[in-house]
């Protein structure tokens, strides 16, 4: 399970700060940019929604594997795609592809491993998401901007499809059986961590989407040090949940180092040291809002609802952000839209603060 995400995930990270600019590079502005990973992410949420369903019919390894060939097969048609409408619609094909393997990945972590190895399978996890997204987000923009874009599209293809290979050898696992019955109860249980984590999603949405945009040259390592430290972040938080009174008790300092690193990227962004210092302290706060909040939806709700959840919040919490600034910006620039993002995360600071006190 885990190599087949990291294999999955890099096709994904190696074209998540990419297709912005690829967006741009083709004469469309911020908005566009924006819209690309709106739309990736609204796709890869609509398909989250009826992972469960298709469980049912399909089980866990068929629906990953069909997730994997959506994310990687339609990526060299970029290379074709030079008007808008098509590379969101591709993007849109990819978006499903990507919902798919999210949910199941996560829900596999819970439904493979026992009780109490649960937060830290979701560290490892955490680490087969996030060394991908360690490596290929900025080494994909790097390439694109040196090498051009097409070694970096097809690469996108090769990956998310060599990981079939590890994907069609997992073992059969039996669904939920209650995931129709208990909507509305998950929802009750989950929503105090699921808003906490849309806090910290928007704002990786947006940075990963106008980093490359803003620091222009400095993006590669900008890239670097928020999927480092977001990396570093949840693998510790792997490690330590279950030494801090039970899971969730870790959101309100994780959510404010969120906030505080949002706002120094709001008046950093014509400043490159400041700016990787932001994104830094961003990263070490969203990994830990990662791991704390999958755990607490894990303990509250069955594998299969909290994966849909959690995946949700991560997934619309992304393309949320990327749309928000796109479109603030043309009007309060770059330091607005993302003090906005901000201020967000700081009005989920009394949620976050109860997200663990309760079952």
């Amino acid at each position: 399970m885990l190599l087949g995400t990291m294999l999955s995930f890099s096709g994904y990270s190696l074209l998540l700060p990419v297709v912005p600019l690829w967006v741009v590079r083709q004469g469309a502005g911020e908005f566009a940019a924006g819209a690309s990973t709106g739309v990736f992410m609204g796709a890869t949420v609509a398909a989250q929604l009826v992972v469960p369903a298709l469980v049912r019919s399909l089980g866990y390894r068929w629906v990953t594997a069909l997730g994997a060939v959506l994310l990687g097969a339609p990526a060299p048609l970029l290379v074709l795609a030079t008007d808008s409408q098509w590379i969101l619609a591709l993007s849109l094909v990819r978006g499903l592809g990507f919902g798919l393997l999210t949910v199941c990945g996560s829900a596999l972590i819970a439904k493979l491993l026992p009780p109490d190895a649960l937060a830290r399978g979701a560290g490892l996890y955490g680490l087969a998401v996030g060394i991908p997204q360690l490596v290929f987000l900025p080494l994909g923009t790097w390439v694109a901007t040196h090498w051009g874009f097409t070694p970096v599209f097809v690469c996108a293809a090769v990956l998310p499809i060599v990981a079939l290979l590890p994907i069609l050898l997992l073992p059969k696992t039996v669904p939920d059986n209650d995931v129709r019955t208990k909507v509305m109860s998950t929802v009750d249980k989950t929503w105090r961590p699921w808003l906490v984590m849309i806090g910290g999603s928007v704002g990786f949405g947006a940075l990963v989407t106008f980093v490359p945009i803003v620091l222009a040259a400095h993006a590669a390592i900008a890239l670097l040090a928020v999927t480092a430290t977001t990396l570093l972040g949840r693998w510790v938080a792997g490690h330590v949940s279950d030494r801090v009174r039970g899971p969730g008790r870790m959101l309100p300092v994780s959510l404010g180092t969120v906030a505080l690193g949002l706002a120094l990227f709001a008046f950093g962004t014509e400043t490159p040291a400041l700016a990787v210092v932001a994104v830094a302290l961003f990263g070490i706060g969203f990994g830990v809002v990662q791991n704390d909040s999958l755990v607490a939806m894990f303990v509250r709700a069955p594998a299969a609802q909290a994966s849909v959840a959690w995946n949700v919040a991560f997934d619309a919490g992304q393309g949320l952000g990327a749309v928000a600034v796109g479109t603030a910006v043309a009007g309060i620039g770059y330091v607005g839209a993302f003090g906005l993002l901000a201020g967000f995360a700081v009005a989920l600071l009394p949620i976050a603060r109860h997200a663990g006190r309760s079952g």
